[in-house]
């Protein structure tokens, strides 16, 4: 049997990982969005499809916590199961309880894996024909600091 204190410590990590993400994706959709030119010109486009896109991964990552937090349920029921005494009753519901805490994991694991290839593919349609220059101009960018991973724990 799983340990549930061990799926309770990754579930841990990875929430706090996916909540990591969430937190660097608005504050960059945030810059973009107050950076953003008014105008149709290809670099205000460009920018208001960024910030669509990145808002979009943020709602997929929060769903993706949702699932994460459904198996943080699961794994105390687990825990809880442990504790009580051997029985066939028991035996069922560790069996039942982690085909549920299996399903939640594997289901933001697919929401991870969508979000992420959707992601690059909106990333590879945001490229546009460079813009002739009129002169120079600061140009504002979207800051591209990687969010750092959680300190993992050891056993």
């Amino acid at each position: 049997m799983h340990s549930a204190v061990n799926n309770l410590d990754d579930l841990d990590d990875s929430a706090r990982d996916i909540t990591g993400l969430i937190t660097h994706l608005t504050t960059a959709a945030a810059f973009a969005a107050r950076t953003e030119r008014r105008g149709r010109d290809p670099e205000a486009d460009i920018t208001r499809r960024t910030v669509t896109q990145l808002t979009h991964t943020v709602g997929a990552l929060g769903h993706t916590l949702a699932d994460l937090g459904d198996a943080v349920a699961h794994a105390g029921v687990l825990h809880q199961l442990a504790a009580s005494p051997r029985s066939t009753q028991r035996n069922q519901g560790i069996e039942s309880t982690l085909a549920l805490l299996h399903a939640r994991i594997a289901s933001a694991r697919g929401r991870l894996h969508k979000s992420g290839a959707r992601l690059h593919q909106a990333a590879n349609r945001l490229t546009a024909p460079p813009v002739p220059s009129r002169g120079p101009r600061a140009s504002a960018t979207i800051p591209v600091t990687p969010p750092s991973a959680a300190p993992s724990r050891t056993r």
